[in-house]
């Protein structure tokens, strides 16, 4: 192996590559905060349409509403 080439190796990245020019690894969905608000807003908006569709109680609309947010969770990480 000439100097050359091995000075290549050696400065070539290793790991993870990295990203293409023009996309900055963020989107509207990038920053914990966001997903965070996405999250509560999720769960409110599905205890109230359970509630405006007659859930037995509370609980069961909170019970929708937790499903509510575990799909936006798989959501968010088949986003990634």
């Amino acid at each position: 192996m000439s100097r050359r080439s091995r000075r290549r190796a050696l400065d070539e990245p290793r790991g993870r590559p990295e990203r293409p020019p023009g996309r900055n690894g963020g989107g509207p969905l990038s920053s914990l905060g966001v997903q965070l608000v996405l999250l509560a807003g999720v769960f409110a908006a599905a205890v109230l349409v359970a509630e405006l569709f007659g859930a037995a109680n509370l609980g069961v609309a909170f019970g929708v509403g937790q499903i509510a947010v575990a799909l936006a969770v798989v959501y968010l990480i088949l986003r990634r």
